[in-house]
């Protein structure tokens, strides 16, 4: 896999494959994409030179996305993560968080935190195996059709 820095039609990318891949497997509706879009907007407009997004490609081909922002208190932030189904099992989402924890580290930056929901159960796997934890669950958070719990995580660097 070839992990690349994001170009604008990247971005169109990640906001229509997070819409399908999240439609398909979770059922959620057109607001999720509605708002991956919304926060793709917003990320690319965030100030400084640390925030970055990256595509994941096997084969001439996308696979994955993730990005990282640097919140207050020496915090990264984690978005875009999303490994599509024909490329999971072979080591992409962990690579990807790997790039994304690796450039926090470089950065001297202290945790790392992301939002997630207990649906996500592979990724939430994936959190765990690499040393993320659970900082906060509010259930029955109701977005997107769907009634789930919104999870933050964090992993000390």
């Amino acid at each position: 896999m070839a992990v690349r820095t994001a170009g604008q039609d990247d971005d169109e990318w990640i906001v229509a494959a997070h819409g399908e891949v999240y439609a398909a497997e979770f059922g959620f509706d057109r607001r999720f994409q509605q708002g991956i879009a919304g926060k793709m907007h917003a990320f690319r407009r965030l100030p400084g030179t640390f925030n970055r997004v990256w595509v994941g490609w096997i084969a001439g081909q996308r696979a994955a996305s993730i990005a990282v922002s640097d919140q207050p208190g020496e915090v990264a932030f984690l978005n875009f993560v999303l490994v599509l189904p024909q490329y999971r099992g072979r080591g992409v989402g962990r690579a990807m968080m790997n790039t994304a924890l690796d450039h926090a580290r470089t950065h001297a930056l202290k945790e790392m935190q992301l939002e997630t929901y207990s649906c996500l159960v592979d990724a939430r796997a994936l959190y765990g195996r690499l040393g993320f934890r659970m900082t906060q669950a509010i259930p029955g958070k109701q977005a997107f059709g769907q009634t789930f719990e919104q999870e933050f995580w964090a992993l000390r660097l």
